[in-house]
Protein backbone atom coordinates (compact mmCIF):
# COMPACT_ATOMS: atom_id res chain seq x y z
CA UNK A 1 0.00 0.00 0.00
CA UNK A 2 2.98 2.30 0.48
CA UNK A 3 3.54 3.07 -3.20
CA UNK A 4 0.09 4.31 -4.25
CA UNK A 5 -1.42 7.77 -4.12
CA UNK A 6 -4.70 8.29 -2.30
CA UNK A 7 -7.05 10.98 -1.03
CA UNK A 8 -6.53 12.57 2.40
CA UNK A 9 -8.36 15.37 4.25
CA UNK A 10 -7.22 18.84 3.20
CA UNK A 11 -8.75 20.51 6.26
CA UNK A 12 -11.11 19.90 9.18
CA UNK A 13 -14.84 19.57 8.46
CA UNK A 14 -17.84 19.42 10.77
CA UNK A 15 -21.54 18.62 10.53
CA UNK A 16 -24.41 18.50 13.04
CA UNK A 17 -27.52 16.38 13.37
CA UNK A 18 -30.29 16.58 15.98
CA UNK A 19 -32.00 13.24 16.66
CA UNK A 20 -34.84 13.19 19.23
CA UNK A 21 -33.34 16.14 21.13
CA UNK A 22 -29.80 14.70 21.21
CA UNK A 23 -27.32 16.82 19.27
CA UNK A 24 -24.55 15.00 17.35
CA UNK A 25 -21.54 17.04 16.16
CA UNK A 26 -19.18 15.19 13.79
CA UNK A 27 -15.64 16.47 13.27
CA UNK A 28 -13.21 14.94 10.77
CA UNK A 29 -9.60 15.80 9.92
CA UNK A 30 -6.24 14.43 8.88
CA UNK A 31 -4.21 11.99 10.99
CA UNK A 32 -1.12 10.53 9.29
CA UNK A 33 -0.02 8.64 12.44
CA UNK A 34 -1.65 7.15 15.53
CA UNK A 35 -0.22 10.02 17.57
CA UNK A 36 -1.83 12.51 15.15
CA UNK A 37 -5.14 10.71 15.63
CA UNK A 38 -4.86 10.76 19.43
CA UNK A 39 -3.99 14.48 19.36
CA UNK A 40 -6.95 15.19 17.06
CA UNK A 41 -9.37 13.25 19.28
CA UNK A 42 -8.11 15.10 22.36
CA UNK A 43 -8.45 18.49 20.63
CA UNK A 44 -12.07 17.75 19.73
CA UNK A 45 -12.79 16.59 23.29
CA UNK A 46 -11.42 19.95 24.47
CA UNK A 47 -13.87 21.71 22.12
CA UNK A 48 -16.82 19.73 23.53
CA UNK A 49 -16.16 19.32 27.26
CA UNK A 50 -19.90 19.28 28.04
CA UNK A 51 -20.69 16.48 25.57
CA UNK A 52 -22.11 13.28 27.06
CA UNK A 53 -19.90 11.19 24.77
CA UNK A 54 -17.02 11.82 22.33
CA UNK A 55 -16.92 8.68 20.21
CA UNK A 56 -14.12 8.29 17.69
CA UNK A 57 -12.59 6.26 14.88
CA UNK A 58 -9.39 6.69 12.90
CA UNK A 59 -7.53 5.26 9.94
CA UNK A 60 -3.97 6.59 10.38
CA UNK A 61 -2.62 5.02 7.20
CA UNK A 62 -3.44 4.46 3.55
CA UNK A 63 -6.89 3.03 2.72
CA UNK A 64 -6.86 -0.68 3.53
CA UNK A 65 -4.10 -0.33 6.12
CA UNK A 66 -4.23 -1.65 9.68
CA UNK A 67 -3.16 1.37 11.77
CA UNK A 68 -6.76 1.86 12.93
CA UNK A 69 -8.70 2.43 16.13
CA UNK A 70 -12.09 3.34 17.58
CA UNK A 71 -13.79 4.03 20.88
CA UNK A 72 -17.39 4.22 22.16
CA UNK A 73 -16.70 6.55 25.14
CA UNK A 74 -19.43 4.95 27.22
CA UNK A 75 -22.04 4.42 24.51
CA UNK A 76 -23.53 0.95 23.98
CA UNK A 77 -20.80 -1.26 22.48
CA UNK A 78 -21.03 -1.53 18.71
CA UNK A 79 -23.27 1.51 18.24
CA UNK A 80 -20.67 4.25 17.68
CA UNK A 81 -16.92 3.71 17.24
CA UNK A 82 -17.02 0.46 15.25
CA UNK A 83 -19.66 1.58 12.71
CA UNK A 84 -17.85 4.92 12.38
CA UNK A 85 -14.63 3.03 11.57
CA UNK A 86 -16.47 0.88 9.02
CA UNK A 87 -17.73 4.04 7.33
CA UNK A 88 -14.17 5.47 7.20
CA UNK A 89 -12.82 2.20 5.79
CA UNK A 90 -15.37 2.28 2.97
CA UNK A 91 -14.81 5.98 2.20
CA UNK A 92 -11.59 5.38 0.24
CA UNK A 93 -9.95 8.20 2.23
CA UNK A 94 -6.64 7.65 4.06
CA UNK A 95 -5.04 9.31 7.08
CA UNK A 96 -8.35 10.36 8.61
CA UNK A 97 -9.71 10.70 12.13
CA UNK A 98 -13.30 11.33 13.17
CA UNK A 99 -15.00 12.26 16.43
CA UNK A 100 -18.76 12.48 16.96
CA UNK A 101 -19.68 14.43 20.08
CA UNK A 102 -23.14 13.70 21.51
CA UNK A 103 -25.09 16.08 23.70
CA UNK A 104 -27.76 13.88 25.31
CA UNK A 105 -31.27 15.29 24.98
CA UNK A 106 -33.01 13.11 27.56
CA UNK A 107 -34.56 10.57 25.19
CA UNK A 108 -32.89 7.16 24.76
CA UNK A 109 -32.43 6.18 21.12
CA UNK A 110 -31.78 2.45 21.46
CA UNK A 111 -28.89 0.61 19.77
CA UNK A 112 -30.28 0.94 16.24
CA UNK A 113 -31.08 4.61 16.68
CA UNK A 114 -27.63 5.32 18.10
CA UNK A 115 -25.89 3.53 15.24
CA UNK A 116 -27.86 5.50 12.65
CA UNK A 117 -27.30 8.80 14.44
CA UNK A 118 -23.54 8.35 14.71
CA UNK A 119 -23.04 7.13 11.14
CA UNK A 120 -25.42 9.70 9.61
CA UNK A 121 -23.58 12.50 11.43
CA UNK A 122 -20.20 11.24 10.27
CA UNK A 123 -21.46 10.72 6.71
CA UNK A 124 -22.65 14.35 6.68
CA UNK A 125 -19.20 15.58 7.82
CA UNK A 126 -17.48 13.48 5.15
CA UNK A 127 -19.75 15.15 2.62
CA UNK A 128 -18.36 18.54 3.71
CA UNK A 129 -14.73 17.41 3.68
CA UNK A 130 -12.28 18.84 1.15
CA UNK A 131 -9.75 16.30 -0.07
CA UNK A 132 -6.30 16.42 -1.62
CA UNK A 133 -4.07 13.84 -3.26
CA UNK A 134 -1.33 12.29 -1.12
CA UNK A 135 1.57 11.12 -3.30
CA UNK A 136 4.13 8.94 -1.47
CA UNK A 137 7.74 10.06 -1.96
CA UNK A 138 11.24 8.77 -1.32
CA UNK A 139 14.04 11.00 -0.06
CA UNK A 140 17.59 11.07 -1.34
CA UNK A 141 20.54 13.25 -2.22
CA UNK A 142 22.72 13.71 -5.27
CA UNK A 143 26.24 15.09 -5.66
CA UNK A 144 27.33 16.43 -9.05
CA UNK A 145 29.54 19.04 -10.72
CA UNK A 146 28.49 22.65 -11.30
CA UNK A 147 28.37 22.05 -15.06
CA UNK A 148 25.29 19.84 -14.65
CA UNK A 149 23.24 22.04 -12.30
CA UNK A 150 20.83 23.47 -14.86
CA UNK A 151 20.16 20.15 -16.56
CA UNK A 152 19.60 18.42 -13.19
CA UNK A 153 17.14 21.14 -12.18
CA UNK A 154 15.23 20.76 -15.47
CA UNK A 155 15.12 16.96 -15.10
CA UNK A 156 13.88 17.20 -11.52
CA UNK A 157 11.16 19.70 -12.45
CA UNK A 158 9.91 17.49 -15.30
CA UNK A 159 9.94 14.44 -13.02
CA UNK A 160 8.05 16.08 -10.14
CA UNK A 161 11.11 15.89 -7.88
CA UNK A 162 11.30 18.51 -5.10
CA UNK A 163 14.69 19.91 -4.11
CA UNK A 164 14.74 20.19 -0.31
CA UNK A 165 18.30 21.46 0.28
CA UNK A 166 21.28 22.81 -1.66
CA UNK A 167 24.91 22.67 -0.49
CA UNK A 168 27.71 24.18 -2.52
CA UNK A 169 31.35 23.19 -2.09
CA UNK A 170 33.73 21.57 -4.52
CA UNK A 171 30.61 19.98 -6.00
CA UNK A 172 26.88 20.62 -5.53
CA UNK A 173 24.71 18.48 -3.25
CA UNK A 174 20.94 18.49 -3.67
CA UNK A 175 18.67 16.92 -1.07
CA UNK A 176 15.36 15.94 -2.67
CA UNK A 177 12.14 13.98 -2.48
CA UNK A 178 10.91 12.04 -5.51
CA UNK A 179 7.46 10.53 -6.19
CA UNK A 180 7.77 6.76 -5.89
CA UNK A 181 6.59 6.38 -9.47
CA UNK A 182 9.76 8.00 -10.86
CA UNK A 183 12.31 6.43 -8.46
CA UNK A 184 13.19 3.53 -10.76
CA UNK A 185 13.92 5.69 -13.82
CA UNK A 186 15.50 8.64 -12.04
CA UNK A 187 18.85 6.95 -11.33
CA UNK A 188 19.27 5.96 -14.99
CA UNK A 189 18.30 9.39 -16.28
CA UNK A 190 20.66 11.17 -13.89
CA UNK A 191 23.53 8.81 -14.75
CA UNK A 192 22.92 9.37 -18.46
CA UNK A 193 22.69 13.13 -18.04
CA UNK A 194 25.94 13.40 -16.08
CA UNK A 195 27.72 10.60 -17.96
CA UNK A 196 28.12 8.72 -14.68
CA UNK A 197 29.85 11.68 -13.01
CA UNK A 198 27.31 11.98 -10.19
CA UNK A 199 26.42 10.11 -7.03
CA UNK A 200 22.75 9.53 -6.17
CA UNK A 201 21.93 8.03 -2.75
CA UNK A 202 18.47 7.11 -1.45
CA UNK A 203 17.90 7.69 2.27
Amino acid sequence: MGDISYQVPAEVATAQRVVRKSRFVATVGRAATKQDAEDFIESVRDLHPAASHNCYAFLACAPGGDNIGFGDDGEVSGTAGRPMLTLLEHSGIGEIAAVVSRYFGGIKLGPGGLLRAYTDSLRAALGELELKEHVPVRAGHIVFSYAHENSIRVLFKKSGVTITSVERGEDIRFGFTAPLGVVASLEERVASLTRGKSKLVWT
